[in-house]
C-alpha cells in the first residue's frame, strides 16, 4: 500500500463549429476580468498541501496526504490553522456545496463529510473486492449528485481507474475497466456531456488522456506525454468544460474542439482556472498570468524557480486564493479587489 500511495503522490505532482441541431449553450456577454489585485501571502506551517476548496473567502480548505496532524489547513477569514481528524488519513480529494456540507477522500476508499461542526465517515467504498482505493478528486452538482475519482493498485503496483458516482443516496462504481491510470478530473458540461482526465497508462505512465464518457463508453479525445508544452488538462469555468491541449485552450462544441486561445509562451504550464471566458488565470513556470479576452499579463512571479507551481485555486467575485507550492514551503497567495471600476 505504501508503494501505491507513493505512486499516486508522484502521479499527482507530475502532473469547433456550432450546429443548429445541437443544444448550444450561449453564455451571457462575459466581462474582461480585472487585474488590480492587492496581494497578501500567508505561509502554511506544512509544505505538503495538494488540494484546495472554499465555500467563501472566509471558509477556505486545503488537504494533505502527509503528516496526520497537518491533514487539514483552514482559513476562517483572518487566520490559517492546521489539524488532523481521528480516522482520516492520506487526504487528497476535497469538495463541497456549502460551509456545512464538505466532503473529502481519505484512506482505503473512505469518504468523509463535514456538517459544519464535525467530520464523520460518509462511505467506505471498494471495487472488485479491493479496499485500497485512493480518491484524487471529488466533484459534483449537488450533495445528492457527485463523483469521487481516483485509482487502486493492481498486482504490479500500477493504477486501476476508479469512478464512483453518488446519486439518490446510493453509490455506484462505474465500469472503468477499459481505463488504466489515475482519474484526476471529471466534470459535466452544460450539455450534460461528461469529460474526464486519466493520467498514467500501461505503456506510458507519464502521459495524460482526455475522455468523453457517454452511455457506459469512454471515447478518447486527446492524449499526450508530460513533456513541457504538451501536457493536457480540463477545468470547469462557469458551466462549460475548458480543455488545455498543449499550448491551446479550447472548448468542445458540436463534438469538435473550438480553440479560444493559443498561449504563445514556452512558460505556459498547462493548468488554468477561471470565472468566465475573459477572466482566466494561467499557471506559468515562473508565476501566475491572466487572460482578459484581449491579452495575457503576469499577475505575480514566483520567488523561486524552477520547482514552484500552483496546486489549487478558489475564485470569488472580489477574492482569489492560490495554493502555491515552493520546494520547501506552501504559500497562500490571496488577491483582493478593493476599488470599483
Amino acid at each position: 500500500m505504501k508503494i501505491f500511495l507513493n505512486l499516486i503522490f508522484i502521479t499527482i505532482i507530475i502532473y469547433a463549429a456550432f450546429s443548429c441541431d445541437e443544444n448550444i449553450y450561449i453564455p451571457s456577454e462575459d466581462q474582461p476580468g480585472r487585474r488590480d489585485y492587492e496581494w497578501s501571502v500567508d505561509t502554511l506551517d506544512y509544505n505538503n498541501y495538494l488540494r484546495m476548496w472554499a465555500s467563501s473567502p472566509t471558509d477556505v480548505w486545503c488537504t494533505s496526504p502527509g503528516e496526520w496532524e497537518k491533514s487539514f489547513a483552514h482559513f476562517n477569514g483572518e487566520n490559517w490553522f492546521s489539524f488532523g481528524v481521528p480516522g482520516l488519513f492520506n487526504l487528497f480529494a476535497i469538495y463541497g456545496f456549502s460551509s456545512n456540507d464538505v466532503y473529502v477522500g481519505g484512506d482505503n476508499g473512505s469518504i468523509w463529510r463535514f456538517d459544519g461542526s464535525s467530520w464523520k465517515q460518509f462511505a467506505q467504498l471498494t471495487k472488485n473486492a479491493h479496499n485500497g482505493i485512493t480518491f484524487s478528486r471529488i466533484w459534483g452538482e449537488s450533495s445528492n449528485s457527485f463523483y469521487a475519482t481516483g485509482a487502486y493498485p493492481d498486482e504490479y503496483g500500477y493504477n486501476n481507474s476508479v469512478i464512483a458516482q453518488y446519486t439518490d443516496r446510493k453509490w455506484e462504481m462505474l465500469n472503468s475497466n477499459e481505463l488504466y491510470g489515475l482519474v484526476t478530473h471529471l466534470y459535466k458540461n452544460f450539455d450534460n456531456r461528461i469529460y474526464l482526465v486519466v493520467i498514467g497508462g500501461r505503456e506510458f505512465t507519464d502521459s495524460t488522456h482526455i475522455y468523453e464518457y457517454s452511455q457506459g463508453k469512454y471515447y478518447k479525445l486527446y492524449s499526450n506525454i508530460w513533456t513541457q508544452g504538451l501536457q493536457a488538462d480540463i477545468t470547469l469555468i462557469g458551466r462549460e468544460v475548458y480543455f488545455v491541449l498543449g499550448n491551446q485552450i479550447a472548448v468542445r462544441r458540436s463534438s469538435k474542439f473550438q480553440i479560444i486561445l493559443n498561449v504563445n509562451s514556452p512558460n505556459f504550464y498547462q493548468r488554468i482556472w477561471g470565472r468566465n471566458s475573459k477572466d482566466i488565470f494561467l499557471l506559468m513556470t515562473d508565476g501566475l498570468a491572466h487572460y482578459n479576452g484581449d491579452n495575457i499579463e503576469y499577475l505575480f512571479y514566483f520567488n523561486k524557480v524552477p520547482g514552484t507551481q500552483i496546486f489549487g485555486a478558489a475564485l470569488f467575485e472580489k477574492d482569489v486564493f492560490f495554493l502555491v507550492s515552493e520546494p520547501t514551503l506552501n504559500l497562500i497567495y490571496h488577491g483582493k479587489l478593493y476599488k470599483e471600476e
